[in-house]
């Protein structure tokens, strides 16, 4: 569909032409599932404008859709990389048609094309946290959601060193979750202690050593 924007957002528009180049441009997407929801949680980084915590509920043709939940279902990490694009749109949380592309691992990494060019909905946003005035962590804080009656723990993002984890729970937890230990490898141990079955779907520390 077409991308319109309001006055408001012409003015803005204006406003910051100046740093439009650093909001358009690849901004690549880890896949998981919510049952049978395709879900995308964008891969940040600390510096601008990457610096956004940000999951989106997607929309897939019938049969591209079948196959990514098939893969995701069997344990294959999927990475998304939309065609260039404007992040404010995300940030804004606009719904927006858009090409891209599935790749069969992390696609910075040796991931494998796996599908080319389909066309995707960015439908509905999900989760937004800015990672900007971050403090030193002292432990592991968790943001829970919930789509679909599946239930996931988003690690709130500390200054650097950190990192960036996506877990599935079989039911919802208390909230918030915080875990006394700033490494992303111990946290399902440390869970499991307080009787919390968890499913790690994505841990990223690479990005976000400094």
């Amino acid at each position: 569909m077409p991308i319109s924007l309001t006055a408001t957002e012409h003015e803005d528009k204006h406003k910051h032409e100046h740093k439009q180049h650093s909001y358009v441009g690849s901004h690549g997407m880890v896949l998981f599932a919510a049952g049978d929801t395709v879900l995308a949680s964008h891969l940040p980084l600390y510096r601008a404008p990457h610096d956004y915590q940000l999951v989106y509920q997607l929309a897939l043709p019938a049969a591209e859709q079948k196959a990514v939940l098939a893969l995701l279902g069997a344990g294959q990490q999927l990475t998304l990389l939309p065609q260039n694009f404007d992040l404010r749109l995300l940030i804004e949380g606009k719904t927006f048609d858009i090409g891209a592309a599935v790749y069969q691992g992390h696609f910075e990494r040796g991931g494998r094309l796996w599908l080319d060019n389909i066309q995707l909905t960015f439908a509905r946003q999900l989760y937004r946290r800015p990672l900007q005035q971050l403090s030193i962590a002292t432990n592991a804080q968790y943001d829970v959601f919930s789509v679909a009656g599946n239930h996931f723990l988003l690690h709130r993002i500390a200054a650097a060193p950190s990192f960036d984890q996506i877990l599935q729970l079989p039911q919802l937890p208390p909230t918030p979750v915080t875990l006394a230990t700033t490494d992303g490898a111990a946290t399902l141990q440390l869970l499991q202690a307080m009787g919390i079955s968890a499913k790690q779907l994505y841990l990223e520390t690479a990005d976000l050593s400094q």
